[in-house]
């Protein structure tokens, strides 16, 4: 019972959810509002029951107007695939949860609205948007590929042309919805890059302060060239060093 109620404590709801809420009282659009809440309950505990096998820690749940974001406290040099796993595990809960919904006969007259709020919902938050599901997908992908660092630099980039498009989308087509839509992405964007010194320097301390096990190594001149999942061996000029003792110098000073 602890649990769930430090749980619940963890929840946020954005001021803008409750705008929406006011408007779909007064425009009659209550039963759209409550299928997409619970759709997004049911994507969001995904997120949270595979963290927790994990045994990662809850920091925050954030619930946005037709979105929401898990914030948990775990290892950034945490693998790959299991980051990967617990992202994913989102949306195939919220498939899952849509086809049992779609069996409940209390929903039986709202199929074809419940069936539209959740491919909507899937395809806003599969968008290579960071911090969107998909955003946090991609670079995961891209990290398979470069350096941490770099993964955020491409990862900003794509986001911001797809914000792009959304914008022009609300050009020619311009309603509330998107326009807070956009608001929101941007803010939280530019948040987020605002915070990439951070999780960078996050990267290396856990590297410092623990000794990971990496199957895979790689051979790089700085740490700016670091990639998850892998071990580094550091040459500068003609010398080797290897990560443990590259890092003890370049933090025994500040620790």
């Amino acid at each position: 019972m602890s649990t769930i109620k430090s749980i619940l404590s963890r929840i946020i709801i954005h001021p803008s959810c409750y705008f929406l809420i006011v408007l779909s009282f007064l425009s009659g659009y209550f039963n759209l509002i409550f299928i997409t809440t619970l759709l997004l309950l049911i994507h969001e505990s995904g997120h949270f029951f595979t963290a927790y096998i994990f045994n990662w820690e809850v920091d925050k749940i954030v619930f946005y107007p037709y979105g929401g974001v898990s914030k948990f406290t775990h290892e950034v040099n945490c693998p790959l695939k299991e980051e990967l796993i617990v992202l994913l595990m989102g949306p195939v809960m919220q498939l899952i949860g849509y086809s049992i919904l779609l069996k409940i006969p209390y929903f039986y007259n709202y199929q074809e609205i419940i069936t539209t709020i959740n491919y909507s919902i899937l395809t806003f938050n599969l968008l290579p948007i960071y911090p969107l599901d998909g955003g946090r997908i991609m670079q995961i992908l891209i990290c398979y590929l470069t350096s941490y660092q770099l993964s955020f630099k491409i990862i900003y980039f794509i986001s911001f042309i797809f914000l792009s498009l959304i914008a022009l989308i609300f050009f020619y087509n311009p309603t509330i919805n998107i326009l807070l839509i956009i608001v929101l992405l941007v803010v939280k964007l530019i948040t987020e890059k605002r915070n990439i010194n951070y999780y960078l320097e996050k990267f290396i301390l856990e590297r410092y302060l623990h000794k990971y096990k990496f199957k895979k190594s790689k051979i790089v001149k700085r740490t700016k060239d670091f990639k998850r999942d892998y071990h580094h061996l550091i040459k500068i000029n003609d010398k080797y060093f290897l990560e443990e003792e590259y890092l003890l110098r370049k933090y025994k000073d500040k620790l």
